[in-house]
């Protein structure tokens, strides 16, 4: 035995729980340790300073094109935290060397290395046996089936918490397939607050950590796989082609870090609510999402791939510049927005930087054999276009809901206006709260308004019912949105909705929902759109895209059961859909129409353009 396991099971801790839970599962006690310690043999990791040194160097080879850019100060200050805490790390993931880069700031500051949760697929000779030796905890992707796995594991958490250790994993469980942060996953964490709660030792501090790339090897495979391609097992020919795929690729990674959270001190505070009761643990997984959120920065080749993704034609550098306008001013008028711009947002000189860089990687397409170049997405890039352009997308989705509301309230025209807003906006955010993380409602009203005082900063009602919301002054704040970001940043989503709705009101009504075929019908139905030209974009064609669309008609209560009743309540949730595109499309109108007329207008000022 392990003297790591042997000094484990001869804890008071796991020898309390052990009892406890041989009890509920009603077996004895020696046979549940018995399997409890094969567990901790299979997941079992240690901190070899070969193995950690042999690690960086293979690590360092395979990231050698990726230039990393990150916050020394927060850096130094999170050393001081970990003299005193155990720091869980806890970043975005979008790729297989996130945890690497994260793992190398930080030591590089002399910040103790951490115990880094992995998946088991990835534990294959000789890198499994690496990877253990430097900290990596190799856990299996089912334990449904296994409680005495899941007490393992749960013990193992524990005592490397008690011992002040620090551990890292993806809050997501996967890496993103659409560039955006994921739905939290619960498991590891739920044992961590467990550990907490029942401990009475220092606090353990959370750092949520960011990790954008301007440039991802990763994401044709992670495009293809969310068509509907199958993943391809790991294993020395996947490693070989992954070392290959990341050093053909120069790109930049980004890491910034969230306000660190005192595990115990947030627990207490959530649990001072009665609605949480029960929800602790979701509720501290959507926070640390948030922080992530705030400290994830917009990237140049992000904004270049959004205006090109929004375009219906190829572009000049000088019609990509005017096309990323609105984003920019948005920038320029939240200060608090990240970006890795610096103070270059009207200096056109890195958009050709981008620009070139993205064609070079195949996802444009640039031609100069006319007057002027110009660049337009490739064929069949459109999906890993979108996966960089929805790495800024979070900043964005406030600002496209408070336009569609406001588009959407003008449309009805009825009753209070401030009211038939803020239900718009509150109906948006519903509608979409499985694929963006959302404040709650009373911040979010807070945050709606603010968006609405950036384009009127005359507007001085956002706090009282006077003065009174005029149907004019919703038209007022609908033209100084211009240009629009609504039908940019949602049309994809509510596309892919669209498709859903649609399938579940031609789904048989005496039938149950098979999600697999399900699935696999809206992939069919959603690519002959495509082709038809009624969807607007490829985009809205993936499997990860239609799974929170098919768990948002879940939550309303029309995937299971069937008979009549509920197949015209799908018919209804696909009219109500239907709708919004059509807003989003009107919108996508009045922006065409703008554009068309301040082309034949002269220029007001021409784009700065760097040499």
């Amino acid at each position: 035995m392990e003297p790591v396991v042997r000094d484990l099971v001869q804890t008071d801790r796991f020898r309390e729980r052990l009892a406890a839970f041989s009890a509920d599962l009603g077996q004895p006690s020696t046979e549940v340790e018995h399997h409890a310690t094969r567990a901790f043999g299979e997941m079992l990791a240690h901190h070899d300073r070969l193995a950690l040194a042999a690690w960086r160097r293979l690590g360092g080879a395979v990231s050698r094109r990726c230039r990393v850019e990150v916050d020394d100060r927060a850096l130094v200050q999170l050393r001081e935290i970990d003299k005193e805490h155990s720091i869980c790390w806890l970043p975005s993931h979008r790729s297989y060397i996130d945890t690497f880069l994260l793992e190398e700031v930080a030591q590089s500051v002399g910040i103790k290395p951490a115990y880094v949760l992995g998946g088991d697929n990835i534990d294959f000779f000789p890198l499994g046996t690496l990877l253990r030796r430097a900290g990596t905890i190799f856990i299996r992707r089912n334990t449904k089936d296994d409680p005495i796995y899941r007490f393992a594991l749960r013990s193992y958490l524990a005592y490397l918490i008690d011992q002040g250790e620090n551990l890292t994993w993806s809050i997501e469980g996967g890496r993103t397939r659409t560039g955006k942060l994921r739905p939290p996953r619960y498991g590891a964490l739920r044992y961590v607050v467990d550990a907490v709660r029942s401990g009475d030792g220092p606090d353990v501090m959370i750092v949520p950590v960011s990790v954008v790339y301007d440039q991802l090897a990763e994401v044709a495979m992670m495009a293809t796989e969310a068509l509907g391609g199958s993943k391809k097992p790991e294993g020395i020919g996947w490693l070989l082609r992954f070392v290959k795929t990341q050093q053909a690729l120069r790109s930049k990674a980004t890491i910034n870090f969230g306000e660190p959270l005192p595990m115990r001190a947030q627990l207490q505070e959530i649990e001072r609510d009665p609605r949480a009761e029960g929800q602790e643990v979701e509720r501290l997984a959507l926070e640390i999402c948030h922080r992530i959120n705030r400290v994830t920065p917009a990237v140049p080749t992000a904004i270049v791939t959004f205006a090109l993704l929004g375009a219906s034609r190829a572009l000049t550098l000088d019609e990509t510049v005017a096309a990323m306008a609105p984003m920019l001013a948005y920038l320029r008028d939240h200060p608090t927005t990240p970006n890795t711009l610096g103070s270059q947002l009207e200096d056109a000189g890195w958009v050709r930087g981008a620009l070139d860089k993205l064609t070079d990687s195949g996802v444009l397409e640039r031609f100069s054999g006319g007057e002027e170049t110009i660049w337009r997405i490739a064929s069949d890039q459109h999906l890993i276009a979108a996966f960089y352009r929805n790495t800024l997308i979070h900043l964005l989705v406030n600002r496209a809901i408070a336009e569609l509301a406001l588009f959407m309230a003008l449309e009805d025209s009825r009753g209070d206006l401030r009211e038939s807003l803020w239900n718009h906006a509150l109906s948006l955010r519903q509608l979409l709260k499985f694929d963006f993380f959302f404040s709650s409602r009373a911040e979010f009203s807070k945050e709606m308004w603010a968006e609405i005082r950036v384009l009127d900063p005359e507007w001085d009602g956002h706090a009282v019912r006077e003065p009174v919301l005029t149907r004019q002054r919703l038209e007022r704040w609908l033209e100084l949105s211009q240009p629009h970001l609504a039908h940019l940043i949602l049309r994809p989503f509510f596309d892919s909705y669209l498709v859903v709705a649609e399938q579940l009101a031609h789904w048989p009504h005496d039938r149950e929902v098979d999600e697999q075929q399900f699935l696999k019908r809206c992939l069919g139905y959603g690519r002959q759109q495509v082709m038809q030209r009624r969807l607007h974009s490829p985009e809205s064609v993936t499997l990860e895209l239609f799974r929170p669309a098919l768990k948002l008609a879940a939550n309303r209560g029309l995937v299971a059961g069937t008979g009549r009743e509920v197949h015209e309540q799908r018919r209804a949730f696909a009219t109500d859909v239907r709708r919004i595109v059509r807003d989003l499309e009107a919108l996508s109108r009045i922006q065409s129409q703008s554009q068309a007329r301040s082309r034949k207008e002269p220029p007001l000022r021409r784009p700065r353009i760097a040499p």
